[in-house]
């Protein structure tokens, strides 16, 4: 994976936990069934979102490694 796509890929990550994270909170407390749903699928984008930028930040770092040797 290049430099330009793992930057992109960490950028497009934190946009979308972003965008989970403000979601969560006005959302907060659903009143109904399908509200609640929505919330917990929100909820797991989110969790993807954070482990995919920590597996973004391992290659980055292993690439690191690799050139420093």
């Amino acid at each position: 994976m290049n430099k330009n796509k793992l930057w992109l890929g960490v950028i497009l990550s934190a946009v979308v936990l972003g965008l989970a994270v403000v979601y969560l909170l006005r959302m907060w407390m659903p009143q109904n069934a399908l509200n609640w749903v929505v919330y917990v699928a929100v909820a797991l984008i989110a969790i993807r979102s954070v482990v995919r930028i920590a597996a973004l930040a391992k290659v980055a770092g292993e690439k690191n490694d690799q050139n420093k040797g």
